[in-house]
């Protein structure tokens, strides 16, 4: 009698494996994706966050305490600050080649822009802007 695996049992195997990378490579994708998506956002805390540093340390640049008045702080202006590092400005989203707005920088190029409501609020936005504290 001869041993070895019959052309079905080869091909039930290929059909069962096929069956399992189905399921598997789109959770592992959805996974990554959301592990991006957290630590995009936690990029951008860190951000906001070494401007809102700065902005205590400088407080004569902030924005009047009338409801509405804005100004921004470049990402760039923070580096040069010393209170963001290279690896606090890498966009973990970053795909070369993509047109999508926030997979096309390799590094956070925007802005913290500071506005006064009847408190600050510190947003990030994802350009520089011209309106610098």
């Amino acid at each position: 009698m001869k041993k070895g695996f019959t052309l079905v049992e080869l091909l039930g195997v290929i059909v069962i494996l096929g069956l399992i990378a189905m399921i598997a490579i789109p959770t592992i994708n959805a996974a990554l994706e959301s592990s991006r998506d957290k630590a995009y956002d936690e990029q951008v805390r860190t951000i906001v966050g070494a401007a809102e540093t700065y902005m205590s340390e400088n407080s004569k640049k902030l924005p009047s305490m009338t409801n509405g008045s804005s100004c921004c702080l470049n990402v760039d202006t923070l580096q040069k600050a010393g209170l963001l590092k290279s690896d606090d400005i890498k966009n973990p989203k970053y795909k070369k080649d993509s047109n999508e707005p926030l997979e096309m920088h390799e590094n956070f190029d925007g802005s913290v822009v500071i506005t006064f409501t009847n408190k600050y609020e510190y947003k990030y936005m994802d350009a520089t802007c011209t309106n610098e504290c």
